[in-house]
């Protein structure tokens, strides 16, 4: 074989070759943008409505997994959104119904190394799973009167039972 042929092989795999990388590199940055922007948007929207908070699942060693997150109230749940997640929904929710406050203690010597001196840290129980949750005073205050202002479970109607024209059935 002459080597116009070999040349004309090479061109053709450079070619081929090429083509892979370019729709490698387009989808590699197709996430990454799509990340970026999921994890932006999450950011902008929660920053602005919820409680800051910190908080961890027990057991747990003294100072370990913490995580930074925002608690946002709803009418019958709470939502703890992590800030390290890129879930569009809850990381995770607290009824109202079922949570209750178990302890409240200050911070450790060792969680004062990451942990903000104001906090104190909140027990937390909530449908079978223990919780440690770190506040200010206002977030403490605030999550206290949710959970106190709960309407009886009796007390509680389902939203199907009212209907527009005729009231409840």
């Amino acid at each position: 074989m002459t080597t116009a042929v070999y040349r004309a092989r090479d061109s053709r795999r450079e070619g081929a070759y090429l083509v892979i990388w370019t729709i490698l590199v387009t989808v590699a940055v197709i996430i990454a943008v799509c990340g970026v922007m999921m994890a932006g948007g999450r950011f902008l929207l929660l920053r602005s409505r919820g409680i800051p908070v910190v908080i961890r699942s027990l057991p747990n060693p003294d100072g370990r997994h913490w995580r930074h997150g925002v608690l946002v109230y709803g009418a019958q749940r709470a939502r703890v959104y992590k800030l390290r997640s890129l879930r569009p929904e809850p990381d995770l929710q607290l009824s109202r119904q079922r949570t209750e406050i178990t302890d409240r203690r200050s911070i450790t010597e060792w969680e004062s190394q990451f942990l903000e001196s104001e906090l104190h840290v909140l027990g937390l129980t909530s449908e079978d799973q223990d919780l440690e949750v770190a506040l200010d005073d206002a977030g403490d205050t605030a999550l206290v009167s949710w959970l106190e202002s709960a309407p009886s479970e009796r007390m509680v109607r389902p939203a199907t039972r009212i209907d527009p024209r005729n009231g409840l059935r």
